[in-house]
């Protein structure tokens, strides 16, 4: 369960759930254990509407707040919503379609999966503290916290779909219900591009940062009249992170050119991505992500990593952008990438159409669908 009052990709795929409920006029009824802070999520995403909060009581609330299982804690409160709504969308699914009364109607409970289903990342090491975590989730049972394989799921892409398959053996909806992303206002807002690369989304391991700064600096050796930037979010890992990239840069010799910006806010972000003329994303063994569909919309030139849903699906193998599979393979992409725009030989126009396919329109239509898929 995702606290929808911080920010962040997971808290804003939720909200634009809700958000796209509404508009095709469903009221909304939510389960969590997180206290809402409306004036947070209106900065933050915009305004919302819901009906009715559950909420765990005072006593549940902090076990229902930690990593393994809240849902297990939450059956009191479930067993309540579920005799008011018509539907009951379970993000990610687990534990709670255990608790479905015999007579429920199966049709009206379905599984939305977007979270990564592959816990084993090439950026993870297997020290002590990931085996005592690793340990205590098997001996709380959350190694069993999987989407149930005798109700409907619909997962985010295609990578994920596969990836159920592969690690779960669950066999999901052909149609995928890909998250929303507002591209409309940033294919009007396109403007005048810097010679600025971008690196876009959470400064964290899993982002693979080290590797797009590795490739930046090999890759614009013949261009040094080009910047970079990094900005987005962060996580508990990003104060050590942050360090090892500063080293890397420092290393690398193109301090003068990188510029990082934590945490910015939804109007710098915008601007800085408007302002950039590629983005590469490293990122590997991981589905669609919502910055590469974004820096589409905003006439990016997309570089990312060939195992991953951003390449695979969202640039539909190499159609609407590059990929690579090594560093090395990147720097030399990268650099025929500006080597084409210096030459008036590559538009980003050419690809930026691409993020329509998975805009908040197209997302309120594929919801529709879903709903009177089952009955509503």
């Amino acid at each position: 369960m995702f606290k929808i009052s911080s920010a962040g990709g997971a808290p804003k795929v939720v909200v634009d759930l809700i958000n796209g409920l509404n508009k095709l006029g469903k009221e909304v009824y939510l389960l969590t254990p997180f206290k809402l802070d409306y004036k947070k999520i209106e900065s933050l995403y915009g305004p919302i509407k819901i009906k009715k909060v559950y909420y765990p009581d005072k006593i549940k609330s902090p076990i229902c707040k930690g990593t393994f299982l809240p849902r297990k804690f939450m059956k009191k409160e479930f067993l309540e919503m579920i005799k008011e709504v018509d539907l009951v969308i379970d993000i990610d699914g687990g534990i709670i379609h255990k608790y479905l009364p015999k007579d429920f109607d199966n049709s009206k409970y379905i599984i939305w999966r977007f979270s990564c289903v592959n816990s084993k990342r090439p950026w993870e090491k297997n020290n002590l503290k990931k085996k005592i975590r690793e340990t205590a989730k098997i001996l709380l049972g959350s190694k069993r916290c999987i989407p149930s394989k005798n109700h409907k799921i619909y997962a985010s892409d295609k990578w994920t779909r596969k990836e159920l398959l592969n690690f779960l053996e669950l066999n999901t909806e052909e149609k995928c219900l890909y998250p929303a992303v507002r591209v409309k206002e940033l294919l009007e807002k396109r403007k005048e591009k810097k010679k600025q690369i971008a690196i876009f989304g959470r400064i964290a391991p899993n982002k693979s940062v080290d590797d797009s700064i590795k490739i930046f600096a090999e890759g614009t050796k013949e261009y040094q009249d080009y910047n970079l930037v990094i900005f987005g979010g962060g996580t508990a890992d990003t104060g050590w992170y942050l360090k090892e990239l500063k080293k890397i840069i420092n290393e690398l010799n193109i301090l003068g050119r990188v510029k990082i910006i934590e945490s910015p806010t939804s109007e710098e972000l915008n601007k800085l991505i408007l302002e950039s003329k590629i983005l590469i994303d490293s990122q590997r063994q991981i589905s669609n992500t919502l910055t590469s569909i974004e820096a589409l919309a905003a006439g990016c030139i997309i570089l990312a990593h060939q195992e991953s849903g951003a390449y695979t699906e969202v640039l539909d193998n190499g159609k609407y952008g590059y990929g690579f599979e090594t560093l090395e393979d990147g720097a030399k992409k990268l650099k025929e990438i500006i080597e084409k725009l210096e030459t008036k030989k590559l538009n980003s126009e050419d690809f930026s159409l691409r993020a329509e396919y998975f805009s908040e329109e197209n997302f309120i239509k594929r919801l529709k669908n879903i709903l009177e898929e089952n009955g509503i």
